[in-house]
């Protein structure tokens, strides 16, 4: 790690994000979690006790409770095993890959084929029989079109992460737009926010969900989470400079101070929260139950993801970067 920005990084003040509506947790965030990591176990994601603290410390059943607090058990259960199942794997196969290997291609290409064929290879790859079995569990609670907008939020995060690798092998940092529209996508958000009439008032019909303004609504959402954990995880990224892969460490390579980064990023946090109120009063007006309870359910990932990051969870502990084991090649060889 760089000495300066390690030097920098002890006298960081980080921003306070607030947010004019109230927040909620259901009330099984911890039966779920532990659930979680069992399911997660079983299926031979998680292989090695140091491996299952690691993911402890994630407190994904916390973050799938604040952020869907009126969704059934069953629900939250499911989004929970995805949830750690994709963290899992986009830290394999997206955040660690320094170099193109010959797995590399066949380890998303095998995810994108269980959402259009619903089966797994004769072979099957790392990770590859929990997805399908999360996609099937998908299916029986979603109706065709329902599950085609997780769906089309999973291939689009699998051809985003292409590009991410794509981004960390090059030398040259990325441009401040092509990175906000790589980001939109690998952050891997849209496919859980395409689920937020689920949780909350039911199935927003297709002419409404696909309606431009409801499309930048929740680009207005993603925008927001995603560049405040940009944030949140600027310290731990720091221990790789070799991959730039965040807003606050893209200020930085243009000349600015880590603290210049932190605060640029935040204001932008707060001017995507100033558009998506707006744009979210606007729609609400004449909007159908389904719908309003889908922004409901959008302002329940704005407030449920930042308290998830300030308070439960310690994936992003800079202590907790130091000493973890690299998955990388322990788990690919195990599979």
């Amino acid at each position: 790690m760089n000495e300066n920005l390690a030097a920098q990084l002890e006298h960081i003040q980080y921003p306070t994000f607030t947010f004019p509506w109230s927040g909620a947790c259901a009330p099984f965030a911890e039966a779920v979690d532990q659930e979680a990591l069992r399911w997660a176990q079983t299926q031979g994601l998680i292989i090695s006790e140091k491996q299952l603290a690691r993911h402890a410390r994630g407190k994904y059943g916390w973050l799938m409770a604040r952020c869907y607090p009126h969704a059934d058990r069953e629900l939250v259960q499911l989004l929970t095993d995805f949830v750690l199942w994709y963290f899992i794997v986009d830290d394999l196969f997206v955040d660690r890959v320094d170099a193109v290997a010959q797995e590399t291609l066949p380890n998303l290409t095998a995810i994108l084929d269980i959402i259009d064929f619903d089966h797994a290879s004769a072979t099957p790859r790392f990770g590859e029989m929990a997805f399908l079995g999360i996609c099937q569990r998908m299916r029986a609670r979603l109706d065709p079109e329902h599950f085609e907008r997780f769906a089309h939020g999973i291939r689009l995060w699998g051809s985003a992460a292409g590009l991410q690798i794509l981004c960390n092998i090059m030398k040259e940092p990325l441009a401040q737009r092509s990175y906000e529209a790589l980001r939109r996508y690998v952050g891997g958000v849209l496919p859980c926010l395409a689920l937020c009439d689920a949780a909350n008032a039911g199935k927003v019909s297709a002419a409404e969900y696909h309606q431009f303004g409801v499309q930048r609504l929740i680009h207005h959402t993603i925008n927001t989470i995603i560049w405040n954990n940009d944030i949140h995880s600027m310290a731990v990224e720091t221990l790789h400079p070799s991959q730039v892969r965040n807003m606050v460490s893209l200020h930085v390579a243009r000349g600015h101070t880590l603290q210049e980064g932190v605060d640029f990023t935040a204001r932008k946090v707060r001017e995507e929260m100033l558009l998506f109120q707006q744009r979210a009063n606007q729609l609400e007006q004449g909007a159908s139950r389904q719908l309003q309870g889908f922004i409901s359910g959008l302002r329940d990932w704005l407030h449920g993801y930042n308290e998830w990051a300030d308070v439960d969870t310690q994936r992003y502990s800079l202590h907790h970067a130091e000493q973890d084991p690299d998955d990388n090649g322990v788990l690919l060889a195990a599979r």
